[in-house]
């Protein structure tokens, strides 16, 4: 159960990350598509940042919110920047889903369209959830490296330095 443990730690939150950076990257373009209706604005560029910004952040603070441990709650500085660069990395990965769905022709008329905005959305939802993922298991590995310190530095090491007697 030691082992499983951790695996399905890391699955359920990449699953509620998912749900939850998909669901408020939604809620960000609709949140974009309303400032680009009320402002007045006209640029189909414009619209298209907008929207791009609204997925990223959005898809930026579900991950946060999916991947926050709140028993090992650190600085806020820290939390500040964890944030920054999940939302980074869901604008990022906004454009980039753009210019993948941009390029993207359905052949066929059989299924329903898949727009570049859907794109939008699943490649925040992807690029953020994929930085918080590596961000736990770099921040996991170097907890275990520090454990693995502590015991190699443990009472076996004394006992070998004293003249062999410790455990094998």
């Amino acid at each position: 159960m030691d082992r499983v443990q951790p695996v399905l730690v890391l699955v359920v939150r990449a699953v509620l990350g998912v749900l939850l950076a998909a669901v408020l990257s939604v809620i960000g373009i609709g949140i974009a598509w309303g400032m680009f209706v009320f402002w007045g604005a006209v640029s189909h560029v414009t619209l298209l940042l907008l929207f791009m910004t609204g997925a990223g952040v959005g898809a930026g603070i579900g991950s946060f919110a999916a991947w926050l441990r709140i028993d090992l709650a650190p600085r806020t500085s820290v939390l500040m920047a964890v944030a920054m660069v999940l939302i980074l990395a869901g604008i990022g990965g906004a454009w980039g889903g753009f210019q993948f769905g941009a390029t993207r022709e359905v052949v066929c008329c059989v299924g329903p369209a898949i727009g570049p905005i859907t794109y939008t959305t699943l490649g925040a939802t992807i690029a953020a959830n994929g930085a918080a993922l590596a961000m736990v298991l770099i921040h996991g590995m170097g907890l275990r490296r520090d454990w693995q310190k502590f015991r190699v530095g443990g009472p076996s090491s004394a006992a070998d330095a004293s003249g062999g007697a410790g455990a094998p």
